[in-house]
């Protein structure tokens, strides 16, 4: 089968995935997202809340798209990583996401079915519709090594040539400390550079509750000299009926306004 077909299949497949970048400082950036394909390209729909982030993003040399982890997976995942240069669709009224990515956004990410899950409910948060979306072109794929039930990290780097590396990594030790080393679960070795390690869970099989964390530092063979380290590396607790309303609030607030601006 063709290498285009199967990555597509495997993005696809996947519910979860870590979307990698280089910022203008020329250091990684990596946050986790649902994976979606725009004409069998790799695509990642941000909501207005996130305009900022969308658009700095667009503006990297290069972004990397990863599916690793194998909860919530489907029939022909696999874990493989693309990488290419992104670029920006502001859909500001939210007509392409709702004609071609709507189907997969309902079907990968349970919260937006509470939002916009019928003709209704998007005409009630019709805020939530528009977004902007941002695509890979893709120049390389990369198989990786599996996150069995999401057990390790995506490691970034951004190379001395301002290229991105990425790949899925475990901790040997499970170390918390100023030194660690990291270990490709493909057996791979890992570019030195400035770099950070991504880690997330989340609920399943609600996704209601999504918490990502990031440990930064220089990566040199293997070991990772840290410089910063997550707050927070577990899930919250349950959320109850009041704070699903302050976060939906919030969320309506942040879009209306990155809208009208």
């Amino acid at each position: 089968m063709d290498e285009g077909v199967e990555v597509r299949r495997a993005i696809q497949a996947a519910t979860v995935g870590e979307l990698a970048w280089i910022d203008p400082d020329g250091r990684p950036q990596a946050r986790p997202v649902t994976p979606l394909l725009l004409d069998d390209r790799p695509a990642v729909a941000f909501p207005y809340a996130e305009a900022t982030l969308a658009r700095r993003l667009a503006a990297a040399p290069v972004a990397a798209l990863v599916v690793s982890d194998d909860r919530l997976t489907g029939r022909g995942w696999r874990p493989v990583a693309v990488t290419g240069r992104p670029r920006l669709t502001e859909d500001r009224d939210g007509a392409l996401f709702a004609e071609r990515l709507l189907d997969q956004e309902l079907r990968k990410h349970p919260p937006a079915r509470a939002l916009i899950d019928s003709p209704l409910l998007r005409r009630e948060h019709w805020w939530y519709l528009p977004r902007l979306i941002v695509v890979l072109d893709v120049d390389t794929a990369t198989t990786i090594g599996a996150r069995v039930d999401g057990i390790g990290e995506l490691l970034a780097v951004a190379r001395d040539d301002r290229q991105l590396y990425v790949d899925s990594v475990t901790r040997p030790d499970d170390q918390v400390s100023e030194a660690v080393r990291v270990r490709s679960f493909a057996g791979r070795q890992p570019a030195d550079g400035p770099a950070v390690l991504l880690g997330h869970d989340f609920s399943v099989p609600d996704l209601e509750r999504w918490t990502p964390w990031t440990t930064r530092g220089e990566l040199a063979d293997g070991v990772l000299a840290v410089t910063a380290t997550p707050a927070r590396t577990t899930l919250p607790p349950p959320l109850g009926l009041w704070r699903r309303l302050t976060r939906q609030r919030r969320l309506a607030r942040a879009c209306q306004d990155a809208l009208s601006s």
